[in-house]
């Protein structure tokens, strides 16, 4: 990258900073490094030598653990790590924005993902919701299903979604999915059946994940449960479950909504570049 794109890249960080800031929210600084980490299937994480470790693939369940010890709306800039995950669009190792809400609703906090954005980018995006099953309504799922049969159910959704759908979605516009099936719901609450889980696209590129947070810990560790029986049943590595987090919520999270937001991607659109590896110092 040449010190000018770099240059550019700062002032773009340092105004995001400053949104969260002029909104009253309350910068936090916590650990990259943790003894334990999510269950979510789909994700691979980087563990460390012993005493096992995990890279953070999110700041998330240190950042509720501030929720619950009231430290009200919180935001956090930070690296995060997934692995098996590189592209153009992807790197091991990212940098992202990751933000609380207290009180507000999914809808409310949409709303300021898309004030951020359209900040960063200058685009003036409007904004559009779609339902996650009317995303789907382009593709002949059927015919995908008999191509794929020894594929499940979600792995023929990721495929759609990825290959199908998402190039598509948010053409001249910060298009939000919403009203993920509950089996998609992740760390969401689920309402009338659906999940209070948004992922926003921009131009084909997601930018952020998103949910209305789940505050039960009971419904929390049996989804915890069942993530790590679905990861013996992939072969995947099982970290162990954080209890701090669901003491956290045991005791008491505020009703709240939050989001984490990828900032290489989100820098890729303002500065108008098609690959992660132009907005980074090093790709290593």
């Amino acid at each position: 990258m040449k010190i000018e794109n770099w240059k550019q890249r700062q002032k773009l960080h340092c105004k995001v900073r400053e949104f969260f800031l002029n909104r009253g929210l309350l910068e936090v600084d916590v650990p990259m490094l943790s003894a334990t980490c999510g269950t979510d299937p789909q994700l691979d994480y980087f563990e460390t030598l012993p005493p096992e470790h995990y890279l953070g693939t999110s700041p998330e369940f240190f950042m509720k653990r501030l929720l619950a010890e009231g430290f009200g709306d919180i935001f956090s800039l930070t690296h995060a790590f997934r692995k098996g995950e590189t592209g153009a669009k992807h790197n091991y190792e990212f940098n992202i924005a990751e933000w609380y809400r207290i009180g507000f609703s999914a809808e409310e906090l949409q709303q300021e993902i898309l004030d951020l954005v359209n900040s960063i980018t200058g685009l003036n995006l409007p904004l559009k919701r779609t339902p996650w099953q009317a995303a789907f309504e382009c593709v002949d799922m059927e015919k995908l299903k008999a191509q794929h049969k020894d594929w499940t159910e979600e792995e023929v959704e990721d495929y759609a979604m990825s290959t199908i759908i998402e190039p598509n979605l948010g053409k001249n516009c910060a298009e939000f999915i919403v009203d993920y099936p509950p089996k998609r719901a992740a760390l969401s609450k689920i309402r009338k059946n659906v999940a209070c889980r948004f992922e926003l696209y921009v131009n084909g590129i997601e930018l952020c994940n998103g949910y209305e947070e789940l505050t039960d810990a009971n419904e929390q560790r049996k989804r915890f449960l069942e993530d790590i029986e679905i990861r013996k049943k992939m072969g995947k590595s099982i970290p162990k479950i954080d209890e701090n987090f669901l003491a956290a919520l045991e005791k008491g999270m505020p009703e709240c909504s939050g989001v984490a937001l990828g900032l290489d991607r989100l820098y890729m659109l303002a500065l108008g570049k098609n690959d992660i590896g132009d907005v980074l110092l090093f790709r290593e």
